[in-house]
């Protein structure tokens, strides 16, 4: 099941801007929407909605961060296999990965390497990389908000969504 928005949503277009598969529309102060067929579950557009109008896959409300907060990746030089894999490097959307020399390892053509400007968080990398050689922080379960930390509004509506979603 995709990622969805709620009433709550106040069209800022943040989402909309860090989607890597383009899968949210909607206009500037409305309602924005997620393409069921384009949403691949990544959770980018959760961390940047201000009024946390995002639910994940099993209906909970995803975390607003601050920008200096938001999930990066993260690659342990020593796991990643460099040149011959590039995996990662393909599968990334925003060209945030590249092979880079390092200090650390000795690989004719680098390691990858993170341009954290560029980086959305969107898990792509971490879920194509078999050496398990790279990782997004904070991890994907700490990006959403505990039931009880809602208000009694959010609540209602996020349990009216959760049906509707067919999640409860």
């Amino acid at each position: 099941m995709p990622y969805s928005i709620v009433e709550t949503c106040i069209g800022c277009t943040a989402c909309t801007k860090r989607c890597p598969t383009n899968a949210i529309t909607g206009e500037r102060n409305q309602l924005h929407v997620i393409d069921p067929t384009l949403c691949i579950d990544c959770g980018a557009c959760g961390v940047v909605c201000p009024p946390e109008a995002i639910l994940d896959t099993f209906g909970n409300v995803c975390r607003s961060y601050k920008k200096d907060q938001w999930p990066r990746a993260v690659v342990i030089e020593e796991k990643c296999i460099g040149s011959g894999c590039e995996l990662c490097i393909n599968i990334c959307p925003f060209d945030a990965l590249s092979l880079q020399h390092t200090d650390r390892i000795d690989d004719f053509f680098g390691v990858s390497t993170v341009d954290e400007k560029k980086c959305t968080g969107c898990r792509l990398c971490e879920d194509v990389c078999g050496w398990d050689a790279i990782h997004i922080f904070p991890l994907k379960n700490e990006v959403v908000k505990d039931f009880s930390e809602l208000t009694e509004e959010e609540k209602q509506i996020v349990t009216r969504a959760r049906k509707a979603l067919g999640v409860i």
